[in-house]
């Protein structure tokens, strides 16, 4: 597979709303509201999203994250996060690791096992577009729900 396809796959490239967009222009306090009849907030949804981006990253560092002891433990607590500093401050944990798995895309080893294993770096990376995609998708409908979509920039790229 080539580095190219992974790495627009990772920012959504062709496909839909940039991922690195998805949270753009959107406050802390809204990204808490729950759409009525919907499972999940924006900020719930961020917090999964980063939770899996960050154990898929240490697997390509060949870390072995530990598999949680429960799925549950993959979403927060609470539908809000608890202050605008934690929403902040995990809105960029999550473009930092997107930016690291767009690094990890351009390398050449892409096909090899990591640690003795079938999965390579190819495949995590697949995991992660996929993940990163079904959940942007549904971010972008809860702020629609909420009233908070587009974002203010107004660009709806890959609608």
């Amino acid at each position: 597979m080539s580095n190219r396809y992974l790495q627009n796959g990772l920012q959504g490239k062709y496909a839909h709303y940039q991922t690195d967009m998805l949270f753009n222009g959107l406050s802390w306090e809204v990204a808490g509201e729950k759409p009525e009849d919907s499972h999940h907030s924006v900020w719930e949804l961020l917090f999964h999203m980063n939770y899996w981006q960050d154990f898929i990253l240490a697997e390509l560092q060949e870390v072995d994250p530990g598999s949680p002891k429960d799925p549950s433990d993959s979403w927060p607590g609470s539908p809000f996060p608890s202050s605008e500093k934690e929403y902040t401050e995990t809105v960029t944990q999550f473009l930092k690791g997107l930016g690291q798995a767009t690094q990890q895309a351009s390398k050449d080893s892409l096909e090899q096992g990591i640690g003795g294993r079938k999965r390579t770096p190819a495949d995590l990376l697949m995991v992660l577009i996929n993940h990163n995609s079904y959940h942007g998708g549904q971010v972008v409908y809860a702020r629609r729900l909420i009233g908070a979509w587009p974002p203010p920039d107004g660009d709806k790229s890959g609608e």
